[in-house]
């Protein structure tokens, strides 16, 4: 197996996890006794701790870095709060309402809400492909919540509120921790943001805790912490040491596809023919933004 291959495994191999966590949820929230809040605050607090003890055996007092700078800090525990722990609360509350499939999908609008905000932080006009992959994922959408017949919606207000939603948050845990990540490492960020997250949302946990836990919803608690989140983002990030970051963004459509496999196989989810090509055009928008841009590629030839 050479370098390529080897990243497209890795990159393949995290996406599909990301796809099973959603999945994992779908299952639980079968349980009534499994409630969000409590499921993302225990996710929040055992991701963070497993990831903070991986980089303090990797690095440490290193890690500790990010409390020497009160600006970092203040930054650091709002992206855990707001693009962490945020994505991931209105994901699964996404899921709770719908499926795993759907909610997934709708995740994927985060690349095009983000292209309508630096059009207008930079006040540059988009590109083409920009302009067309907005209006792909637009289309998707509305396919997908009316499952093709605009006359009424396939899926609930709240659905499509709290996978807005998600989107946003996802967006914002996309954009936050740039700066962040190049000061002080990838996996320290993710940590401290984590357990930010899981402090803020501890009140909760202990407020409204869930009640009768099985062993075998530890069992899925458990895997969307290690699987879903750890090996996931460990795998996946990994991948861009031998593949562009291009190449392993086209490869996070692993997400949904799995997502939806699992869900429609496993749980019997509604996730019909109109849904899917929705579902697909939206994955297609996203897969638009990685397309080279003209105007780079004429500013290239001018310096050269």
């Amino acid at each position: 197996m050479n370098r390529k291959q080897h990243g497209i495994m890795l990159a393949v191999v995290g996406a599909s996890l990301w796809g099973t966590s959603g999945t994992a949820a779908e299952m639980l929230y079968q349980h009534a006794n499994i409630n969000t809040l409590w499921l993302v605050g225990v996710r929040a607090w055992l991701a963070g701790a497993m990831f903070l003890l991986f980089s303090y055996l990797r690095e440490g007092r290193k890690i500790f870095a990010i409390f020497h700078d009160k600006h970092d800090l203040l930054y650091g525990a709002l992206y855990g709060l707001f693009g962490l722990v945020g994505s991931q609360l209105t994901y699964f509350y996404c899921v709770q309402l719908s499926n795993a499939p759907t909610a997934t999908v709708l995740v994927f609008l985060a690349p095009v809400l983000i292209i309508a905000f630096m059009a207008i932080k930079t006040r540059q006009k988009p590109r083409r492909v920009d302009l067309l992959s907005i209006a792909v994922a637009l289309v998707g959408t509305v396919i997908l919540v009316t499952n093709g017949n605009l006359g009424h919606l396939a899926v609930t207000p709240a659905t499509l509120f709290w996978g807005f939603l998600s989107a946003v948050t996802q967006a914002a845990d996309i954009v936050m921790p740039a700066k962040l990540f190049k000061k002080y490492g990838t996996i320290d960020i993710l940590s401290w943001g984590m357990l930010f997250g899981g402090i803020v949302l501890t009140p909760v946990l202990l407020a409204v805790p869930a009640k009768h836990v099985t062993l075998p919803e530890w069992g899925l608690v458990l895997y969307i912490v290690v699987a879903g989140t750890l090996l996931a983002y460990a795998l996946y990030l990994s991948s861009v040491l031998y593949i562009s970051a291009a190449l392993a963004g086209i490869l996070e459509a692993f997400e949904p596809l799995v997502a939806t496999i699992l869900s429609v196989s496993l749980l019997g989810s509604d996730f019909g023919i109109m849904k899917m090509v929705g579902g697909a055009l939206i994955v297609l928008a996203t897969g638009m933004q990685l397309l080279p841009s003209p105007r780079g590629a004429k500013l290239r030839r001018k310096q050269a």
